[in-house]
């Protein structure tokens, strides 16, 4: 069975689309505009133009391989998520398609001079580093993450986690589904008084702090090696770290969008020195492919049973 296993990444390694540094760009560049043609949908605007610019990049090398179209993305892009940021709400994620999509331009103007795959490759390593560089500060200069509360919160409120909370601890759904009413209620008034106790939390405040210190720990370990050059030897785990992270997180956390973005960009800078494929490569890849599996009901299953 092992050997097999191994004949089978052996295999998939040398299928004919690794086999080239153009062939793993053109692949690299479709899996984004999969991701921008998925999730780069925030309102009606891009509902309706992000499709009539990114499938003609997906079917035809000329247009995907034009710095001006991915000129167009980058306008697009940094408008809704990095400039609107200003005035209103952006999930954070969609601040690094922003990133990548600015790092494919500049790499295409630059292709003349470099290699394209090799700078994205660079500039991946350096927006996964930073993202979780941010990420680890923030969380820990923040009293309510520091103390549990925020996955007390969050577990107990939000719809996403309702199965793994029932599970671990053995949390009535119908509670935790009162707490998503009670939320929306409070949402959408313009009552200052207006209270409500959160069903759960009181079963699953150690289990809160366990995930508060685990998310700051591995997360500031990926933030080092990433961020860190290739020659300390820290930096010879980012893949371990970012793979433990990636198992470890998003069987519970279902965010999509960050996800697939994060596993696009660790499958880039995964890619070894003469940029072949790695086995992270392939288990990035995997994931990459198996993401939208997410959307399946796993909740509604669980509660056939809890």
């Amino acid at each position: 069975m092992k050997n097999k296993m191994k004949n089978y990444f052996h295999n998939l390694k040398n299928a004919e689309v690794f086999q080239s540094q153009k062939l793993l760009l053109t692949l690299s560049l479709k899996m984004l505009l999969v991701v921008i043609l998925m999730f780069m949908n925030d309102n009606g605007y891009l509902s309706i133009f992000i499709p009539v610019i990114a499938i003609p990049g997906i079917l035809f090398r000329k247009v995907r391989e034009n710095k001006y179209y991915w000129l167009s993305l980058t306008i697009f892009a940094s408008t809704f998520y990095l400039v609107l940021d200003l005035f209103g709400y952006v999930p954070n994620h969609k601040h690094i398609f922003a990133y990548l999509i600015i790092a494919v331009t500049i790499a295409m103007f630059l292709k003349d001079k470099n290699n394209p795959l090799l700078f994205l490759q660079n500039q991946s390593k350096i927006i996964i580093g930073l993202c979780f560089l941010f990420a680890s500060i923030g969380k820990f200069l923040a009293p309510e993450f520091l103390n549990g509360s925020f996955f007390e919160f969050t577990n107990t409120s939000d719809p996403r986690f309702f199965g793994f909370t029932s599970l671990i601890g053995n949390v009535d759904v119908t509670l935790l589904k009162q707490n998503e009413t009670n939320l929306n209620s409070l949402v959408n008034t313009i009552s200052t008084t207006k209270t409500y106790l959160l069903n759960g939390t009181e079963k699953i405040h150690q289990f809160g702090l366990i995930i508060s210190y685990w998310t700051i720990f591995i997360e500031s370990l990926i933030a080092i090696s990433f961020c860190l050059p290739k020659r300390f030897k820290l930096s010879k785990y980012r893949n371990i770290f970012l793979v433990v992270f990636i198992l470890t997180t998003y069987p519970i956390a279902t965010v999509t969008g960050f996800a697939i973005i994060l596993t696009l960009m660790g499958f880039i800078q995964s890619l070894d020195y003469e940029s072949k494929p790695t086995n992270y490569s392939l288990f990035y890849l995997l994931v990459f492919i198996l993401l939208p599996l997410n959307y399946f009901p796993f909740t509604r299953l669980l509660e056939l049973f809890y």
